[in-house]
């Protein structure tokens, strides 16, 4: 299946997978159980969930997301939030970001991948001084967040977006989204 015209890629993002000690998922075990699946092509970036994988053309965004949550719980006896991205739509993630002064602070700068765009008044929920200097800006079903100082003293976590948003979310910081897109190319 490797780069033929009957298959495209996928960036696939787990979240809260070895985190703390918990979730322990072995990036080689991942990279083995998706080859032996539908998936081809597979490679991982650091230890926190971030895949590219080959599918079958006929594999949607959503195929590819129910596999990868199923594959999950059948190896590893793990419930994971998946979100998934094709190849084709990542270029526009770094395009669309509307926080290009604030690229040179990549470990401030994150990408929230939702699992459908939040609606403009879930969106409103964001709008209160509850979180101090932090930027929020959405863009379809991405969330770009500016953590004035720092992630760590942030009322702005995963959890909280996706109570406020009814999204399933998981993020990634500007350096982590730009070695996905150099993996891709």
């Amino acid at each position: 299946m490797t780069g033929s015209a009957s298959s495209h890629r996928f960036v696939v993002l787990l979240r809260g997978i070895n985190v703390g000690g918990h979730n322990r998922v072995p990036m080689a075990e991942l990279r083995d159980a998706l080859t032996q699946s539908d998936f081809s092509d597979v490679a991982t970036y650091i230890q926190s969930g971030n895949i590219i994988v080959t599918a079958d053309d006929n594999q949607s965004e959503s195929d590819v997301v129910a596999a990868v949550e199923k594959l999950m719980v059948d190896t590893f006896d793990l419930t994971i939030p998946v979100v998934a991205r094709p190849e084709d739509q990542w270029p526009s993630v770094l395009a669309d970001n509307p926080f290009p002064d604030r690229i040179d602070e990549p470990k401030l700068l994150h990408v929230y991948f939702c699992d459908s765009a939040p609606t403009q008044e879930a969106l409103a929920q964001l709008d209160d001084d509850k979180y101090g200097a932090d930027e929020v800006s959405a863009v379809g079903r991405q969330l770009y967040v500016f953590y004035a100082v720092g992630t760590a003293r942030s009322k702005l976590t995963t959890n909280e977006l996706e109570k406020r948003l009814g999204v399933t979310t998981t993020g990634r910081n500007w350096s982590t989204v730009n070695k996905l897109h150099d993996l891709l190319d």
